[in-house]
């Protein structure tokens, strides 16, 4: 009788003891999620880092890019890229030229979060030097905040020109 009523409490609170895991396992997986500040941070570290050498067909620096920036915004600035009227501006920078401390002197000025959208505005470069200031859109993409549009203050290039129509 005892060894029945341990089984009948070992099947009651297995249930439990499941979704107690999984519960855990889903806060921890949240919790890995980068922020879309630390998405942005982290790819113009890396982007400022390795500028000199991009863009380059090496299959790593495309991951790295799919890493942070969306499908859409690669697909369309690739199809821009290859057309007769390429950007004369570097788009993730949207700037022709870049202080070299872009990389290491980068500030979040603001983070707002809606949904599965989201802004991060950013300074790069040191307080009295060359600066620039970007307001960057996210979109949320397969559990991961993505890059989808940057613009400035002076050039601000519009990707939406190149949109097709739907």
């Amino acid at each position: 009788m005892l060894r029945k009523i341990v089984l009948l409490v070992l099947l009651l609170s297995t249930p439990a003891v499941w979704q107690s895991t999984l519960a855990t396992e889903q806060t921890v997986e949240v919790e890995k999620q980068a922020t879309p500040q630390q998405q942005v941070t982290a790819f113009y570290q890396w982007y400022m880092t390795n500028i000199e050498r991009l863009p380059s067909a090496d299959p790593e620096d495309q991951k790295t890019f799919e890493k942070y920036i969306s499908q859409e915004t690669l697909n369309l600035l690739n199809k821009i890229n290859n057309s007769e009227d390429p950007l004369d501006a570097d788009y993730y920078l949207s700037a022709q030229d870049y202080g070299d401390d872009w990389g290491t002197e980068i500030e979040v000025l603001r983070e707002s979060i809606n949904g599965t959208n989201a802004e991060v505005d950013i300074r790069l470069g040191k307080a009295n030097d060359f600066q620039q200031t970007l307001y960057i859109s996210l979109r949320l993409e397969h559990n991961v905040w993505k890059i989808h549009r940057i613009q400035d203050k002076v050039t601000d290039i519009d990707l939406s020109a190149w949109d097709e129509p739907k």
